[in-house]
């Protein structure tokens, strides 16, 4: 009967040790694993052109989903006004990405290639900044040399995947 006694209050304190083991984020909500969300998008299927909308998803070759998430006005001393896309890179491949085809951007019923901007001090860069582990994401801010109003049509390529359309209403 003694034995029942100490191995229940064992139990019981070891149940109540290990409820409160649960880590706490500063806002007082226990830590839960990452795992993929619910509100993440699916990869597109591109159109029968094989071309994606400004809104969808694309997978790389590599296994890299590449989705365009905002595009936005902005003025960067010296080059004026320019349009800053937001690509997100979401790695659900098996391998580290290091390399990173860096969009192009052509625009208008002529089809004028921008010029990508470089503005350290408002974080526009070129592309990927170092390794992009299996399971991570990278969210890069690309500008341009073009107003947003501009972006009708437009598209952007970025190695094998292609988005066309009207990206002046993408903010």
């Amino acid at each position: 009967m003694k034995f029942r006694i100490v191995l229940s209050t064992a139990v019981v304190a070891a149940s109540l040790l290990l409820a409160g083991c649960q880590e706490d984020l500063p806002s007082g909500k226990p830590v839960t694993p990452a795992t993929t969300s619910a509100t993440s998008q699916a990869p597109a299927t591109p159109n029968a052109d094989g071309v994606l909308n400004p809104g969808d998803v694309g997978k790389l070759e590599s296994g890299v989903e590449l989705s365009i998430v905002k595009v936005e006005a902005d003025e960067v001393e010296r080059q004026g006004i320019v349009s800053v896309f937001t690509f997100q890179l979401n790695n659900t491949s098996t391998k580290a990405l290091d390399r990173w085809s860096s969009p192009t951007l052509v625009y208008g019923e002529e089809g004028t290639a921008a010029e990508s901007v470089l503005s350290l001090d408002k974080n526009y860069k070129y592309g990927l900044e170092g390794k992009l582990p299996p399971g991570s994401k990278q969210t890069i801010k690309i500008a341009y040399s073009v107003p947003v109003d501009k972006l009708k049509p437009a598209v952007v390529t970025s190695g094998d995947l292609i988005w066309r359309g009207d990206f002046s209403k993408k903010g």
